[in-house]
């Protein structure tokens, strides 16, 4: 008896030094990248901008939809409101301004966000609201840069929406990234890295769940032609690539890009290929959650298409957090590429090689 729990508790031991190597891995300690720009950027801080986790561009008016609001303040009790700030970037010295004060005056703390243009130039903006404890979809159409709420969606389904992409004027994809509300089995499924999380579509009258067993679904967006679906993996350190049939929505998985870092918000590019923030050093993220005048570093990766269906990610930014801190976002166009944070009181905007 005494020689099995012997052996007993050395396997116990092996097991948790395991883990814990695999653990303190995913969180970055072993990472080390060199520092690089994506190019000549400047913080833009106008307009009340606070915590800009997702930034949709319009091509065509080249204005950018900046969706936050000031997480820090939030997490001190006080009342706050967020917003959706439209961004022009061939302004002059542009400064962010609150597309949604009339829009929608309530209470606003918006999340992941996405432009959603029809083959017959209607364009509609989806954003996640977390406003009051409770997860919606607020779906606005715009005229211009002028946005009009349209109705606010709601699902029993949605646990705890991240980020979304339009499919029709009332339709979308959404990720859940945790199966449980914040309470001990959320504590479990991020210690233990599990893959419980969901992919939902909405069809604009009806919920399915499109996709499971994904370790922590954040970022999401869809190929120019919306045949490919890509969805980030946040705690598997990787962005899953689906094939997506227009007509149905279904999806079926092609393939598994491994990326360095918790895998965050998706841009697609005008090329096709794909823009990706991931948090490398996750534990400086979470002491920057913790304390404002704690920074956490920024890594953006361009996702290059290998031409046989996948992507080869590549770093393009990479700072300590002293430009921008705990980086969510790129999204560009050409010449330009803007960067938000989940918390940061700030946006980047850079000037990049055309």
């Amino acid at each position: 008896m005494r020689r099995f729990l012997g052996v007993a508790g050395l396997l116990l031991v092996a097991g948790v030094g395991l883990w814990g190597h695999g653990f303190l891995t995913a969180g970055g300690v072993f990472e080390d990248i060199a520092p690089v720009s994506v190019g000549s950027c400047r913080p833009v801080t106008g307009g009340g901008i606070a915590g800009v986790e997702d930034i949709a561009i319009d091509p065509e008016t080249r204005v950018a939809y900046l969706s936050g609001y000031d997480r820090w303040r939030q997490a001190r009790g006080e009342t706050m409101r967020g917003a959706i700030w439209t961004y022009a970037l061939d302004g002059t010295d542009p400064v962010p301004v609150d597309a949604t004060a009339a829009a929608l005056p309530g209470g606003f703390h918006p999340h992941g966000v996405s432009l959603w243009r029809g083959a017959d130039g209607r364009k509609v903006l989806f954003v996640i609201n977390h406003s009051g404890g409770r997860h919606t979809v607020e779906i606005f159409d715009i005229d211009g840069v002028r946005l009009s709420h349209r109705i606010t969606v709601e699902g029993e389904s949605m646990v705890s929406p991240n980020d979304l992409v339009g499919t029709g004027p009332s339709s979308f994809y959404v990720t859940n990234d945790h199966a449980n509300p914040p309470g001990f089995m959320r504590t479990v499924e991020d210690l233990m890295r599990l893959r419980l999380s969901t992919v939902l579509h909405f069809d604009g009258a009806a919920w399915s769940t499109v996709m499971e067993a994904v370790g922590g679904a954040n970022g999401i967006n869809l190929s120019a032609d919306g045949r490919s679906l890509y969805v980030s993996a946040m705690s598997e350190r990787a962005v899953r690539v689906l094939d997506r049939d227009p007509q149905t929505n279904a999806v079926t998985p092609r393939a598994v890009v491994a990326v360095r870092g918790y895998a965050d918000n998706i841009d697609v590019e005008a090329n096709g290929d794909l823009a990706l923030a991931v948090h490398t050093k996750v534990f400086a993220f979470l002491g920057h959650v913790g304390d404002e005048s704690t920074l956490s570093p920024s890594h953006i990766l361009r996702l290059k298409a290998d031409g046989r269906g996948s992507f080869v990610p590549e770093t393009i930014h990479y700072s300590d957090g002293s430009d921008i801190s705990a980086a969510s976002v790129a999204a560009g166009v050409r010449g330009r590429m803007l960067v938000g944070a989940v918390f940061d009181r700030k946006i980047l905007d850079c000037t990049t090689a055309p």
